[in-house]
Parts: structure tokens; C-alpha cells; sequence
């Protein structure tokens, strides 16, 4: 019976890469719900006898959505850097 082996590097970084991509994917549909929330809170705001605090509702949706924004941003900074380190390796290990 073999031992299992130890990951190398290369599987190490497509690994990675797997769950970057997962992050990313979901601070992107988090950001796109708490959008989408502070356009619908702001919009019922808007109605007639709404609820004064609607408006600060939508208001703190809108701040957490530029937030993930800026967390979406930064991650696909890190992932684009990643993706290169990741090219490196396979080319180093298709004897390039």
C-alpha cells in the first residue's frame, strides 16, 4: 500500500486559486444583494406614510455594498497576482 503524498506546490496553487475564485464569487453576490436591498429600501422610503427610518436602512445597505466593493476590488487584485504566480508553475513544471 503507498502513503498518501503531500500536496506540491503546483497543487497547493490551484487550490488556492479554486478558493479565491470561491471568495470572490460570494462577496460578489453579497455585494449584489445588499445593492439590490439599499435600491429597494430607498425606493420604499420614498412612498407615502413610509417609515422615517427606511431611508437610514437603505442608507447602511448602500455603505456595506461599497464596502464588499471595495473587498471585491482588492481580492481580484490578489487573485490576478496569484493567477500569475500560478502560470509560472505549470510552465515550470511542463519543463518550460
Amino acid at each position: 500500500m503507498t502513503e498518501p503524498t503531500e500536496p506540491n506546490e503546483l497543487e497547493e496553487a490551484e487550490r488556492t486559486e479554486r478558493e479565491l475564485r470561491e471568495q470572490l464569487g460570494d462577496l460578489i453576490r453579497a455585494r449584489a444583494r445588499a445593492d439590490s436591498e439599499a435600491k429597494r429600501l430607498a425606493g420604499r422610503a420614498q412612498l407615502p406614510g413610509a417609515d422615517a427610518t427606511l431611508g437610514e436602512i437603505a442608507e447602511r445597505y448602500r455603505v456595506q455594498a461599497e464596502r464588499l466593493g471595495g473587498e471585491v476590488d482588492s481580492l481580484r487584485a490578489s487573485l490576478r497576482e496569484h493567477e500569475a504566480d500560478l502560470e509560472r508553475l505549470r510552465a515550470d513544471s511542463r519543463g518550460a
